[in-house]
């Protein structure tokens, strides 16, 4: 099976971890909502962290301590603490609004972290990029539709979170410039254990076993999302793989109907429209500039030797 695997062109490969991820992202939210039905969310984010923790210390303890050695432990302190407000606000938007608007307004990651990077990184955003984060935002207001009989305060929540995943996101990119993969996971969970337990324990109630079966499940297929989509990325474009980023959209929405009965409201579709395209332009436009950027740092040669001659095209 691997073989067979490893024969398939790049573009199916991440297709594959994409779909796969995408899967394992909304089986994910869906076994949030169950078990925030039965403890509290802030309990559900210390149990997540837990069990997440004890999935991944073996594998990166693996190769040794001095693997993991880092001295860049307050990046690593303030990364878990932006983490632990993503993960706080997304676990309560799932557990208090339909699952289809919760995943729709939690789609604006890239648009805030396009805004963070060009306020803190000083990183130049041009006018499609500026156009495209605007039509994002609009997007956002139809879906909440502020001063409607039918907006709550709870639409907040995953717009929140969705702020807080960009700001961990430009912590990780410090981060990856001098730390491994492993030991950034291995730290958040290593912190943001006994951080989320504090405030679990004001809203602690021992959970029964479905219960725990649950929350071990949101651990499993939270770690194989970030499995399948490091894959993904690493095989091909990100620009190719991010788009398959959405298709947990209609996913979560076809289960939460079966589950739950919750039929999306028809605002959703014009909301997640402009959400979801200024999103994928923006990637696409950084995918473009990145390869431009390249080729430039490459040089002059670079570019007439990515031009194969005739004699060597047959």
């Amino acid at each position: 099976m691997r073989s067979w695997f490893s024969g398939l062109p790049p573009y199916l490969q991440a297709t594959i971890f994409a779909v796969i991820g995408s899967i394992t992202a909304a089986m994910s939210s869906v076994l949030i909502r169950l078990a925030t039905a039965e403890i509290d969310p802030l309990q559900a984010v210390f149990f997540r962290n837990f069990f997440g923790l004890i999935m991944i210390a073996p594998f990166a303890l693996r190769y040794g301590f001095a693997h993991i050695r880092t001295r860049r432990l307050p990046m690593f302190g303030l990364r878990a603490l932006l983490s632990m407000g993503a993960m706080t606000f997304w676990f309560s938007a799932l557990a208090y609004l339909p699952l289809a608007e919760a995943t729709t307004l939690n789609f604006t990651v890239p648009l805030f972290g396009t805004f963070l990077a060009a306020v803190f990184l000083r990183e130049t955003i041009r006018k499609y990029r500026i156009a495209a984060l605007l039509a994002g935002f609009v997007g956002v207001i139809i879906v909440i539709r502020p001063g409607s009989q039918t907006m709550q305060l709870a639409s907040l929540l995953p717009v929140i979170a969705a702020l807080c995943m960009a700001c961990a996101g430009l912590t990780i990119k410090s981060l990856s410039k001098t730390e491994n993969s492993t030991t950034i996971v291995l730290y958040m969970m290593v912190l943001m254990t006994p951080m989320t337990l504090i405030p679990a324990l004001f809203v602690w109630q021992t959970p029964d076993l479905p219960t725990l079966g649950l929350l071990v499940g949101i651990a499993v297929f939270a770690n194989l999302t970030q499995i399948c989509n490091t894959n993904a990325f690493r095989v091909y474009d990100y620009s190719f793989v991010v788009g398959f980023n959405y298709l947990r959209l209609p996913i979560v929405v076809a289960i939460a109907f079966v589950m739950f009965g919750e039929i999306p409201e028809i605002w959703l579709l014009p909301g997640a429209g402009l959400i979801i395209g200024s999103a994928l332009f923006i990637a696409r436009r950084e995918a473009k500039l990145a390869k431009e950027a390249d080729r430039i740092k490459r040089g002059p040669s670079a570019a007439t030797s990515d031009i194969e001659p005739p004699s060597k095209r047959r």
